[in-house]
């Protein structure tokens, strides 16, 4: 597994930092709700605390006094505290749930967006897992620390502010034995905090790697059966699991260290305030009434003390969240639109690469100083052996990747000065690789014009041969191919993503290989329809058979990154370059 490997930096380790953040963008506009949420726990608080102090009457009224109207009242009130308390714990808990799920949907479609704009560099550089794993693990993380952790907080702080007004009122000297003694709990508890939150993100980025491998192994599943390799993809899953197995186990080490922390002072606390306190009632200093209330209150102080120290850990895997997902949103695109250019309206479509460098890691050049003139209108032909660079001419040319040296003109125009939107619309894309979504057929070929109607989407399926075995099909253009279509075959597949592009209906054309996975009647058929479609277009074909490139306007030879010949189809072959040489192979290879 690769993880991202963003540069250190020293805000994102500021837990305070991205607290903060997080309230600012995600919790702050949600004050009304909130703060009606805190009123319930307010509430909630408050009735806790008389619950405490309602064993002062319960002692000295009911049973040292014999008080019979108390023995009435009492009771009664405990009921209406209850109810009380139970109305407000009620929306306290489904408010701050919603606002809690309101948030997380929030993260995810800003983070989802923030991707779907992201470079392809960006993307391509890290495995979809990943990706994957920020909308998991890391935003149901940052949900828990919004709803557990805050409310948590706010809750049990407004309890221990209550049960300590019930304990100041009762003995100001005991209260502060306790106030004394819990506090040194929070040294070894900040300790812990720090360490927890560095396991808690190394827990994230297994759990990461865990997704990635989950998505290798679903995506690449006929391979690993075709190769037998199903025990060793058990076992690579087995040594991610363990990691992660480790890590957790650290974790409930740490998280399992606060609670007998709190426990051993909450005791020596009370082991200390019975005999003081006992000693006061027996010299009548205190009436035995005030001093049981005062110790239930000390008692019932023990558990939101301790529910804080728990959520310490739910504190520190969402702050170890939240700098992932922040890192990663604070990634700004380098490839974006300039708002400040108006859309383009092309006159031509004439296409200008002037002296293209580019490589897609810096220790590796792809191209090296290309030049292409392509007419509008004409069919331009880029032949080469693989990894010359033809398909990041494509790339370029789409502004998937910027050159590193160089430009590249569409109607005269540098395409870093036009809107990716008007750029992108104007080309249309056929391609070996073939992409499709778990979606109907009727869906995958809309995707080429969102608008076009039924007649539109069936006239473009039946010019890339496609109507025939769509219709065959049960369900017709309704039925589900799955993903990356893997319910119909690969011919099938390449004839639905040539149909999409056909309906696009772009002015510049890119076939890349796009007819690979035809049989001979189906390639025939689709070819007929690439040319027609051809006409009136700025064609640029990429092609291993040299026989579908033989009537192109003009032949780019593309090697070793560079263009190392350029004409018609004749004209290299009469030059006895390296064009010609590929011919001669091609035509062996036919003869075979």
């Amino acid at each position: 597994m690769r993880e991202f490997d963003f540069p250190s930096q020293n805000k994102y380790d500021s837990g305070f930092y991205l607290l903060s953040r997080l309230f600012t963008e995600h919790v702050k506009s949600k004050s009304q709700t909130i703060i009606f949420a805190i009123a319930c726990m307010l509430v909630v608080s408050i009735t806790t605390a008389v619950n405490a102090w309602m064993m002062q009457p319960v002692l000295d009224e009911i049973f040292l006094s014999k008080n019979h109207k108390m023995l009435y009242l009492v009771p009664l009130g405990v009921v209406i505290n209850a109810v009380i308390k139970g109305v407000a714990t009620f929306y306290q808990s489904t408010t701050l749930k919603n606002i809690g799920q309101k948030i997380l949907t929030e993260v995810q479609l800003r983070l989802y967006s923030h991707l779907i704009y992201a470079d392809m560099k960006f993307l391509s550089d890290y495995p979809s897992g990943n990706l994957i794993s920020r909308f998991t693990n890391d935003i149901n993380a940052m949900r828990k620390t919004i709803t557990d952790v805050i409310s948590g907080v706010i809750v049990e702080f407004f309890t221990i502010f209550g049960l300590l007004g019930v304990m100041i009122y009762q003995s100001v000297e005991l209260t502060l034995i306790a106030v004394i003694i819990f506090p040194l709990a929070l040294f070894p508890l900040r300790k812990l905090g720090k360490r927890m939150r560095k396991v808690a993100r190394n827990m994230q980025e297994e759990l990461g790697g865990f997704t990635v491998r989950l998505d290798e192994t679903f995506q690449n599943a006929k391979i690993i059966k075709s190769y037998c390799r199903e025990e060793y993809e058990v076992t690579r899953a087995s040594r991610i699991i363990d990691r992660f197995l480790e890590i957790y186990r650290k974790a409930v080490y740490l998280e399992s260290l606060s609670s007998p922390i709190m426990e051993s002072l909450g005791a020596v606390a009370v082991a200390i305030i019975i005999m003081y306190g006992g000693s006061q009632v027996i010299a009548e200093q205190t009436t035995p009434g005030a001093f049981f209330s005062f110790i239930v209150s000390l008692l019932m102080l023990y558990k939101p003390l301790k529910t804080l120290s728990n959520l310490n850990t739910s504190l520190q895997e969402g702050i170890a969240a939240s700098r992932r997902l922040f890192i990663m949103i604070d990634e700004t695109p380098k490839i974006i639109d300039n708002k400040n250019v108006k859309p383009t309206h092309f006159k031509t479509y004439n296409i200008k690469f002037s002296n293209v460098y580019f490589s897609y890691k810096s220790n590796k050049k792809i191209l090296e100083g290309v030049n292409l003139n392509i007419p509008q209108g004409k069919t331009i032909a880029l032949v080469g052996s693989s990894g010359s660079g033809k398909t990041t001419i494509f790339n370029l040319l789409q502004r998937m990747y910027d050159p590193d040296y160089g430009d590249i003109q569409l109607d005269g125009n540098s395409i870093k000065k036009i809107r990716l939107k008007c750029l992108r619309e104007s080309i249309a894309l056929g391609s070996q690789e073939v992409t499709l979504f778990d979606d109907t057929i009727r869906e995958n070929i809309r995707y080429g014009r969102l608008n076009a109607t039924e007649e539109e989407i069936i006239d473009a399926a039946m010019a890339a041969a496609a109507h025939d075995f769509i219709t065959d099909l049960p369900d017709g253009y309704d039925t589900q191919i799955g993903q990356q279509g893997l319910k119909i075959s690969g011919g099938q597949r390449q004839r639905i993503a040539i149909a999409r592009a056909i309906l696009k209906n772009a002015p510049i054309l890119l076939l890349d290989e796009a007819t690979s996975a035809l049989d001979t009647i189906s390639e025939k058929q689709v070819q007929l329809a690439l040319e027609y479609l051809k006409k009136g277009r700025t064609t640029i074909v990429i092609a291993h058979r040299l026989s579908t490139i033989e009537t192109a306007d003009l032949i780019y030879v593309v090697s070793d990154g560079r263009v190392k010949e350029s004409g018609s189809h004749s004209e290299l072959l009469a030059k006895g370059g390296e064009y010609a040489q590929l011919y001669e192979q091609y035509k062996e290879e036919k003869k075979v």
